[in-house]
């Protein structure tokens, strides 16, 4: 599956150069992680307050994944 197919109907997306992901919001609970090709390899979930995460609380869920990625990697 091409990337623009994965994410065509996202309502937020975020492109991580420096992994080579694509963080796609598609108005739930939860954030999926594609590479390049368009596969899937990460899921996660944003809990908020409210039933629905707005796309302020998203953005801020990904620059968190985001950042524990990079520590993850400092700490090899």
């Amino acid at each position: 599956m091409a990337l623009l197919d994965s994410i065509v109907d996202a309502q937020l997306t975020v492109v991580d150069e420096e992994h080579r992901v694509v963080f796609s919001w598609f108005g739930s609970t939860g954030v999926n992680v594609y590479d390049e090709d368009g596969r899937e390899v990460d899921y996660f979930t944003v809990f908020t307050k409210r039933d629905k995460p707005t796309p302020r609380a998203v953005r801020a869920a990904i620059e968190r994944v985001r950042r524990a990625a990079d520590d993850d990697r400092d700490d090899e």
